[in-house]
């Protein structure tokens, strides 16, 4: 698997990569990177532009290495967006490749090609290192951080099935031959929750 990240998408998306120069954000990112890895054990490459204002300059790309990291610039007119979709469409197995971005435009370039797509979000707050692919989204399986909650509201909804369930075999003793009122059902419930 390889992790195909949009570099400065990523570095809008969140304050802690900001700073003075586009330099200095980019080396928070590669650091972040290199600190955190969010892509697991995974090969990851960071794209950035690096639009010419030179039209006749070739449209193409420079692969370095910044800090370790393998780090592609577009160059000429081609954007970053541009390098990405191409780097996809040009891939033996697209579908190792996991895009970065929150920008749809990409989504929408990359969609039939089989590559798997991850919010930013997902990318930078990813922790648990699990993953689980759903509709061609990599979806990062999080550590239950609100897993009290979870239990005390899963316990409040049973309850409440309990008592639903206590009420409908009530109605169904009193009135075998007829159905009961669900309008009167739901009041019932709606006036114990209140208290």
């Amino acid at each position: 698997m390889e992790f195909l990240v949009d570099g400065y998408n990523v570095i809008r998306y969140s304050e802690i990569f900001s700073a003075v120069s586009l330099e200095q954000q980019r080396n928070k990112l590669i650091d972040f990177i290199l600190r955190f890895n969010p892509q697991g054990k995974n090969k990851i490459t960071v794209v950035f532009d690096c639009k010419s204002s030179n039209p006749y300059e070739p449209d193409s790309w420079t692969t370095t290495t910044i800090k370790g990291i393998k780090t592609i610039f577009s160059e000429g007119q081609k954007s970053a967006d541009d390098v990405i979709v191409e780097y996809v469409e040009t891939s033996q197995r697209p579908y190792n490749i996991v895009v970065v971005t929150n920008d749809k435009g990409i989504y929408r370039r990359i969609g039939g090609k089989g590559a798997k797509k991850m919010s930013v979000a997902e990318f930078i707050y990813n922790r648990a290192k699990e993953e689980n692919t759903v509709n061609n989204i990599v979806r990062i399986k999080k550590k239950d951080d609100f897993s009290a909650i979870s239990r005390e509201l899963s316990d409040l909804w049973l309850k409440d099935d309990n008592v639903e369930e206590k009420n409908k075999s009530k109605k169904k003793d009193k009135n075998s031959d007829t159905e009961f009122d669900i309008t009167s059902e739901l009041s019932d419930l709606w006036l114990k929750k209140d208290k």
